[in-house]
C-alpha cells in the first residue's frame, strides 16, 4: 500500500473501531433504544399506531425497498453488458466493485438477522408483545419469541448505496462523495420509517450502518491488495 492509501485505511478503520465503540455502548441496556421507541408507542393501546400505516408501509418500505433492489440488479446488468458495449467499459470496473460490495454488505447483514436471537420491538412485551428483550453482548440463557431483527434489514439497502463511494472514490471523487450522500440519506429514511412503525429499535439501524461500512471497508482493502491499485485518493 502507498502513503495515501494508508492514510485512507487509517481512517477508515479508527472510524470503524470508535463507531463500533459507540455502537456498542448505546447497545448495552436497551436505554436509548426505549426511550426512542417509547416516542412511538401508545401506551393506552399498546401499539404502534403507525405500524400499519399504508403511507409508510408503501412509500417507506415497499417503494423504497424496490429502489434498492432495482439499483443493485440494474448495475449487475450493466457491469455483464459492459463486456460487449463499448460506452460502458469504462464503468465496467466502478460498476462489478459497487455490486461486489453491496451483494457482500447485503448478504452479511442478512445472515445475521435471520440467525439472530433479537426480537422486533413491536414483538417485545414492553410494547404489548410476548418476548424479552436480550442485551446484544452477553450470554443468553433462555429465548422467548421469534427473533431475527438484528441488525436492521430494510436499512441496509439504502445503506448498502454507500459501496459506491468505495468503488467511484478513486476515478470519481464528486461523484463518489454524492453516492456516499445518497446511500446514507436512504438507509436513515429507511431507518426512520420502520423505528416509527416499531419493526426496529435505533441501535438495529446503527449496527446495520456499521456492518456495510466495515464490510465496504475490509472489501476495498483486499481488491486494493490483490489489483496493487497506484495512488487511490483519500
Amino acid at each position: 500500500m502507498n502513503s495515501t492509501y494508508r492514510l485512507f485505511a487509517w481512517i477508515n478503520l479508527i472510524g470503524v473501531l470508535l463507531s463500533g465503540l459507540l455502537f456498542m455502548w448505546i447497545s448495552r441496556n436497551g436505554a436509548v433504544d426505549f426511550w426512542i421507541a417509547n416516542l412511538f408507542f401508545d401506551s393506552m393501546t399498546e401499539q404502534f399506531p403507525l405500524r400499519t400505516s399504508h403511507g409508510l408501509i408503501f412509500w417507506g418500505y415497499t417503494v423504497l425497498k424496490a429502489i434498492t433492489v432495482w439499483v443493485l440488479v440494474l448495475c449487475t446488468g450493466l457491469a455483464i453488458a459492459s463486456n460487449w458495449i463499448a460506452v460502458l467499459r469504462p464503468w465496467r470496473r466502478v460498476l462489478t466493485v459497487f455490486v461486489v460490495m453491496a451483494g457482500i454488505a447485503a448478504f452479511v447483514v442478512q445472515m445475521l438477522k435471520g440467525a439472530s436471537v433479537h426480537s422486533c420491538p413491536w414483538d417485545i412485551n414492553t410494547f404489548g408483545g410476548q418476548a424479552m428483550w436480550l442485551p446484544l453482548f452477553e450470554s443468553i440463557h433462555s429465548v422467548t419469541g421469534s427473533g431475527r431483527c438484528w441488525p436492521g434489514g430494510h436499512s441496509s439497502g439504502g445503506f448498502a448505496i454507500i459501496a459506491a463511494y468505495f468503488a467511484l472514490r478513486e476515478s470519481r471523487r464528486h461523484l463518489a462523495r454524492w453516492m456516499f450522500a445518497i446511500g446514507m440519506a436512504f438507509g436513515v429514511v429507511m431507518s426512520l420509517v420502520q423505528m416509527v412503525r416499531g419493526a426496529h429499535f435505533l441501535s438495529h439501524n446503527l449496527w446495520s450502518l456499521w456492518l456495510v461500512w466495515a464490510t465496504c471497508f475490509v472489501t476495498d482493502v483486499v481488491l486494493h491488495i490483490a489489483q496493487g491499485r497506484k495512488d487511490p485518493a483519500v
